[in-house]
């Protein structure tokens, strides 16, 4: 009996340790994820890349869905019209550019507000708690109302970042262009072509740039709406650098090369900082897991001998 005890004791441990291991297994990949290949990453986007022309279709969605989430969200849209400009421009910072977006956004909201207190009277009902229930409830459409806001923040920030790192590339290769004889137009078109395969987050966006001018848009308009649709600061100080050079007549290239140094210094900063609070932020994990790890591995035994000892015999 009491090995069979141990046995069982000894199986639940065991699949403890694995449910543990594999949950922590999936936090990790989906926060970290620092186990990316970049040249898979690169050959699934040079299938998936959009055009410029399908990033400003209306929607890839159907018919029926359009209907539906606009009917859902319609009495909870912003009715002010700066509302609703500042979250296109949420929208087109993350790489979004369909006018339906804003509704399905809205629509996810309430379908996962909706669920979540499902869930919470559910669980209350089961367990024949009202007040549990109706706090679960509570929590539940708290998530769902903040978790689709949460995705987006985390899109921003992700799409920001590669742009900002794939921005020096780009400029390198501009200069290269604007030097052998094209033009501005010619050489974003270029540029946006070539460096697809690469960067295909500015590449996309070269590419909107290049269709405004051509049908009609002023290059000044153009480079000032490319630094607003995608809200990172160093696309925007290059569209001021190039409406600068543009209404002046100085030298593209010249400028193009001076910012682009400027910019490949900036981000070596940025990696140079981040090196140095890696010693800081390491200090709260061995302080709060390492280290008392380490002091029940070693002091452990002792303690144990100690109280077994004939000084605590009586």
């Amino acid at each position: 009996m009491p090995q069979s005890i141990s046995s069982l004791q000894l199986i639940f441990s065991a699949c403890l340790f694995g449910a543990v291991a594999m949950v922590g297994y999936v936090i990790i990949n989906f926060f970290l994820k620092s186990d990316r290949d970049p040249l898979r990453e690169r050959l699934r986007a040079s299938r998936t890349t959009e055009t410029a022309e399908q990033a400003l279709k209306t929607s890839s969605l159907s018919p029926m869905v359009q209907r539906i989430s606009k009917a859902v969200s319609q009495p909870l849209m912003p009715k002010n019209r700066e509302e609703v400009s500042r979250i296109r421009r949420k929208f087109a910072h993350a790489g979004i550019y369909s006018t339906a977006a804003i509704h399905l956004f809205v629509f996810i909201k309430v379908i996962l507000c909706v669920v979540g207190l499902a869930c919470g009277v559910a669980v209350g009902l089961m367990q024949k708690e009202p007040m549990i229930g109706a706090v679960l409830a509570a929590v539940g459409g708290l998530l769902g109302m903040i978790l689709p806001s949460l995705w987006l923040g985390t899109r921003i920030s992700r799409r920001q970042l590669a742009l900002q790192s794939s921005l020096p590339d780009a400029l390198d290769l501009m200069v290269v262009c604007v030097e052998a004889g094209l033009t501005i137009d010619a050489a974003i078109q270029r540029v946006g072509h070539e460096i697809a395969l690469a960067h295909p987050d500015i590449s996309r966006e070269l590419g909107i740039t290049h269709m405004e001018t051509r049908v009609g848009v002023p290059r000044i308009d153009a480079l000032r709406n490319f630094g607003i649709r995608t809200g990172c600061s160093s696309i925007q100080s290059l569209s001021a650098m190039l409406v600068q050079a543009e209404r002046f007549g100085t030298s593209i290239g010249a400028a193009l090369r001076v910012h682009a140094e400027s910019l490949r210094i900036k981000r070596q900063h940025n990696a140079e900082e981040r090196a140095a609070k890696t010693t800081v932020k390491l200090a709260f994990p061995v302080v709060l897991f390492i280290f008392p790890t380490v002091i029940i591995v070693l002091g452990g035994p002792a303690c144990i001998l100690l109280i077994k000892s004939a000084m605590f015999s009586h």
